[in-house]
């Protein structure tokens, strides 16, 4: 996540929550564990909500498409566009292949 401020207060309002869920249950129960379904709202709430703030601090979706972004500009950065520009296309070269041009000396035709 990169705001500082929201991530601030996502710690805010979930610290809050376990300390609510920690002076009922005495811990918190790993979701969808026997222990979770057989607590109360409250606990199972700061158990998700857990959760959700490891997703906010490490998206795995979101850093999958960074790591995209970057690799795109890596393989930009790699390859000499200026070069390329030079060399002529596919329909270029079939168009000069069509094209007759001068015969070699000692050629008949």
């Amino acid at each position: 996540m990169d705001d500082p401020e929201l991530l601030a207060e996502v710690g805010r309002v979930v610290a809050s929550a376990i300390a609510t869920a920690r002076q009922e249950n005495g811990r918190l129960a790993g979701v969808a564990t026997a222990e979770w379904w057989a607590t109360s709202d409250d606990v199972k709430l700061a158990g998700i909500l857990v959760l959700g703030m490891a997703w906010c601090v490490h998206d795995p979706e979101r850093a999958v498409r960074q790591r995209l972004r970057e690799m795109s500009g890596d393989l930009s950065d790699g390859h000499d566009w200026t070069a390329a520009s030079r060399r002529p296309s596919h329909a270029e070269l079939t168009k000069r292949r069509a094209e007759p041009g001068p015969r070699p000396p000692g050629c008949r035709g």
